[in-house]
């Protein structure tokens, strides 16, 4: 990590990584500092040739998303508070997160957004795991689903709302929440080849994560008009 203007970050520091100038725009990764700030050749190989320098920082990474192939942290979701009080888009290398309440509820938020994303489908689990009794109760969506193009041209073509319920989670919960959705699989892994090339509009829909627990609530997979009959008889109730 390049460092220029970031205040002596130190060892034991913790660290967020973000992307900014386009999209996806968000946090990508996250670490804690192992060697603080030091000056070395600097990044560009010219300016480096020309016997320049800058400051670096070394972070021992917990985790590092790919923006290209990933779903990451969007960076809309830093406009409500308490994390408008950061000024996000900076143009220097490293800042500090400052008030502490933000950093503490960025680290919230961040725990919470890897734990959905590390959500993992009853048929990812490989039968030649052993499995304890209660262990598997987590939903996920499968590789196809995690694709970050699969998932852009699937919401393109087919909205931000869920195709089963209609529940819209920028309506619902603000600015902070636009854009997000599962992306249910049409076809069951099983029936996968090796050769299979996912369509993101033939193969993929956008649906809530109720929805999506609902689709995959026993083994033989439900369809999306199954579940849209479920909450048709509920409603008659």
């Amino acid at each position: 990590m390049e460092l220029r203007s970031f205040q002596t970050p130190s060892k034991g520091d913790r660290a967020f990584l973000i992307r900014l100038g386009q999209e996806p725009k968000g946090i990508f990764a996250s670490g804690t500092i192992s060697r603080g700030s030091f000056k070395d050749s600097h990044w560009d190989e010219e300016k480096a040739e020309l016997g320049e320098t800058s400051y670096f920082v070394e972070l021992d990474l917990d985790t590092l998303l790919n923006p290209q192939t990933d779903t990451i942290l969007p960076r809309k979701r830093l406009n409500i508070a308490p994390f408008s009080e950061m000024y996000w888009d900076t143009q220097m290398s490293g800042v500090r997160i400052r008030p502490t309440k933000v950093a503490e509820e960025l680290e919230k938020i961040w725990v919470d957004f890897e734990n959905l994303r590390n959500f993992r489908l009853p048929e990812e689990i490989d039968g030649t795991e052993t499995i304890y009794e209660g262990a598997v109760r987590q939903i996920l969506v499968n590789a196809y689903e995690r694709n970050a193009e699969a998932r852009r041209k699937c919401i393109d073509h087919y909205g931000d709302s869920c195709v089963a319920c209609g529940f819209n989670f920028g309506i619902t919960y603000g600015e902070a929440a636009e854009g997000f959705i599962h992306v249910h699989h049409l076809q069951q892994l099983s029936k996968i080849g090796k050769e299979y090339k996912v369509d993101p509009i033939g193969d993929l829909r956008p649906v809530c994560p109720n929805c999506h627990a609902m689709i995959h609530v026993q083994k033989e997979a439900l369809s999306i008009e199954q579940v849209k009959e479920l909450l048709r008889q509920a409603n008659k109730r």
